[in-house]
């Protein structure tokens, strides 16, 4: 396995940060880019690839040429712009020509080298933090400040004129029609589509529902478009919100076995999808070690990146000293394991 991380474009992209990482012996980036325009930007490349309906093959080329010069090798992007899907995900008109854009950028993935585009197909309406959380000022260990969620909490969230109620039949049928006209374009390219659990994984908030959120979805999902470039980020989290310890372990090997696995996020909670704390490694209701030595033995040997981390005390925005910790203790196991490439 491969130590990675994300940085966006318009914030995290730092030569500091990326100098940070390689200290820390991270190898290999993902490059955010879906952040609202209009927030600073830290290099021209951002501005360059919001711009027009689509990723240009020479803009590509720049990003990666620039994160290649300081020693990382750039595995993928993330976060398409909502503006350039928010037509595909609500079946609205004008949706085709999104989808045909969404195509182009593909194609262009593949000419730049960049194997993997990560999407997340659900709206977080109405949500006040990122990942759709209810305060990340929860107390834990020693004072460090946890990110928390809790279903009672977002259930009085009313529905937004924005967006309006959007059912689970619907939220199904767009998916359908997407992933029938991009997968086969991304076989061709030689990029694979992984998608994010809708997280947290209940059924919806604010009238809009949130359909990625079992491993039953998944399945379902990829029979709709089946290859090997119809895929998932597997996000421990994620899976350790939804179900038990052991159901997780299983469900790793269920997904690499169908070589569904894009890469892996690195995290876990206390509590279950209605209500859960974000805690470090070593405090929640998964067996981390685990984790690490089930991936070895179902032969998975992609990258692994630290997903949210703990703020502790005097720690910055990007959260330096959370994911020091987060990707030492990634290390450690991984080299205990012997799983760390």
């Amino acid at each position: 396995m491969k130590l990675g991380e994300r940085l966006t474009l318009d914030g995290t992209l730092t030569e500091e940060n990326m100098a940070f990482l390689k200290q820390l012996g991270v190898n290999n980036l993902m490059a955010g880019v879906g952040a609202a325009a209009g927030q600073p930007e830290k290099l021209s490349i951002v501005s360059k690839l919001r711009q027009g309906g689509y990723w240009e093959v020479a803009d590509l080329v720049e990003l990666k040429k620039l994160v290649e010069s300081r020693g990382f090798g750039l595995f993928g992007m993330s976060h398409t712009p909502f503006s350039r899907w928010d037509k595909v995900i609500r079946g609205l008109p004008g949706r085709d020509a999104q989808i045909e854009n969404w195509c182009t950028s593909l194609r262009n993935m593949g000419k730049a080298g960049i194997p993997m585009l990560q999407y997340n197909w659900v709206i977080d309406a109405a949500a006040w933090l990122a990942n759709w959380r209810t305060t990340d000022k929860t107390v834990g260990r020693g004072g460090a400040k946890y990110v928390s969620f809790d279903y009672e909490v977002a259930k009085k969230v009313p529905i937004t004129k924005e967006f309006g109620v959007i059912t689970e039949d619907e939220m199904w049928a767009n998916l359908t029609y997407f992933l029938k006209a991009v997968i086969p374009v991304a076989e061709e390219a030689g990029v694979k589509m992984v998608v994010h659990p809708a997280d947290p994984q209940v059924p919806s908030i604010a009238g809009v529902a949130r359909i990625i959120r079992s491993p039953e979805a998944y399945d379902r999902m990829f029979g709709i478009a089946p290859s090997e470039y119809n895929g998932m980020v597997f996000c421990l989290g994620c899976f350790s919100q939804m179900m038990d310890a052991n159901s997780v372990y299983k469900n790793i090997r269920h997904f690499a076995a169908g070589k569904k696995i894009g890469y892996v996020h690195f995290r876990t909670v206390s509590g279950t999808r209605e209500k859960f704390d974000e805690v470090y490694p070593d405090e929640g209701k998964l067996d981390m070690l685990r984790c690490i030595q089930t991936l070895k033995e179902v032969g998975y040997k992609d990258i692994i990146i630290p997903d949210h981390t703990p703020h502790g005390a005097g720690d910055t925005e990007y959260g330096h000293r959370g994911r020091a910790y987060a990707i030492g203790y990634m290390k450690g196991l991984m080299q205990a394991a012997n799983a760390l490439d």
